[in-house]
């Protein structure tokens, strides 16, 4: 797939040395939580990004030229264990993770317009207590996977009354059951 490139990042890749970094994005209804692939804290888009160095892991995110919902992993070890607890009770399944791949420049700031790797939400967390640290993972759906499930909606009165309070559209479908066709 062809990537638009800004000004900012040909300069970076044709420079000479490159330092790329991925940033990760977990929407929790407590605040977001900011990682990025470094050490202490990064700001881009007026967000602070704090650095999991070699404690995060991402697995794979693959492409396909078809449509078709792929997934991903993210991984955090070394968490202290009072940040399980966090993990235990908060709401995360549904919620909104997105992945960005950038450059820093030699100022150690992000280049201009880092590119959207992966969107999805949240799905299945695990962790693994080993006493004073954890590890926790989590999986993330891409979008796509809507386009898998089954919707969940009749052609029925009650259905269309929940989505268009008032709308008469379908007051009438249940007594079409009944009713005698006469062919003349």
């Amino acid at each position: 797939m062809a990537r638009d490139l800004t000004a900012g990042v040909i300069t970076e890749i044709t420079g000479e040395s490159v330092q790329p970094i991925i940033l990760v994005q977990l929407e929790f209804d407590s605040g977001d939580l900011n990682l990025w692939t470094g050490i202490g804290d990064l700001v881009w888009d007026s967000k602070t990004f704090t650095g999991a160095g070699d404690f995060a892991t991402i697995s794979e995110i693959n492409e396909t030229e078809g449509v078709k919902a792929e997934g991903m992993e993210l991984g955090l070890s070394g968490v202290p264990s009072s940040v399980i607890a966090i993990a235990l009770t908060e709401e995360y399944q549904d919620r909104p993770a997105t992945v960005w791949f950038a450059l820093l420049d030699a100022s150690s700031n992000v280049v201009s317009d880092p590119y959207q790797q992966f969107k999805g939400r949240m799905d299945v967390m695990s962790w693994d207590d080993g006493g004073e640290t954890a590890d926790i993972s989590v999986s993330v759906e891409s979008i796509m996977v809507d386009l898998e499930r089954s919707k969940e909606r009749r052609y029925t009165d009650e259905d269309q009354q929940q989505e268009y309070p008032g709308d008469l559209g379908f007051a009438f479908v249940a007594g079409l059951q009944e009713k005698e066709i006469v062919l003349e």
